[in-house]
């Protein structure tokens, strides 16, 4: 059986929710094997409407941002528009 890995919790989703958060990008969302309820997916996505960046691979990301120690950045993404889908894969870019 594979071993649980760290998830974000309901409080997780309260907070981007009080702060206003238009997106999340994370390497960490719902547990995996996935547990009952999955708060970004039931919660944040389903009836907060919060998008969803799953599996982001941010560790180049955070060098860039350290080397500099610059840590804002505009986030642009670019889905395509393909009616009825529920997930499509984007390629993230962080404009410095």
């Amino acid at each position: 059986m594979p071993q649980p890995v760290p998830r974000l919790g309901l409080s997780a989703v309260e907070w981007l929710d009080e702060h206003g958060a238009a997106l999340y990008v994370g390497d960490i969302s719902d547990a995996r094997p996935a547990s009952f309820p999955m708060p970004m997916r039931q919660v944040a996505l389903a009836r907060l409407g919060l998008p969803l960046v799953d599996a982001a691979a941010l560790d180049e990301l955070a060098d860039r941002c350290a080397s500099p120690h610059r840590w804002s950045f505009t986030l642009v993404l670019a889905p395509p528009r393909i009616t009825g889908t529920t997930g499509l894969a984007v390629h993230p870019l962080a404009v410095f």
